[in-house]
């Protein structure tokens, strides 16, 4: 039998994680994790389009502090552009404190160069 539409939606809509195994977030393509040393986040997955709005509202909403924060980027196996933006609207977003891109893919980190991106006053991407 053929799967709704609602149904499609409900098994790839996000979700909470359970934040004692460390997880803060995750969808059919993408986990987050928190990593103590250095305080920050870990991405596993692809960020796409079905899923960089709500990355990028996670990054503004829940980590919209003073303090750096690190983004362990080397699990990213996809981003695409809308994936890339949604790291930029969070540096935008903040007025303290900057993002701390590790480990971003090589082809993502000459694509945020070329736009200018990597320059921005709250992203920083560490080599």
């Amino acid at each position: 039998m053929p799967t709704t539409h609602l149904e499609n939606q409900l098994r790839a809509a996000p979700r909470q994680a359970d934040s004692r195994e460390g997880k803060v977030y995750a969808d059919s393509h993408l986990v987050i994790t928190r990593t103590q040393e250095p305080v920050g986040l870990c991405f596993a997955g692809e960020i796409d389009s079905s899923n960089a709005r709500a990355v990028a509202d996670f990054l503004s909403n829940r980590f919209a502090g003073a303090e750096d924060i690190h983004l362990d980027m080397s699990g990213l196996s996809f981003c695409d552009v809308s994936g890339i933006r949604s790291l930029i609207e969070a540096a935008e977003s903040r007025l303290q404190g900057r993002l701390m891109l590790h480990g971003l893919p090589h082809l993502l980190q000459r694509v945020m160069a070329a736009t200018g991106w990597a320059n921005l006053p709250h992203l920083v991407v560490v080599s």
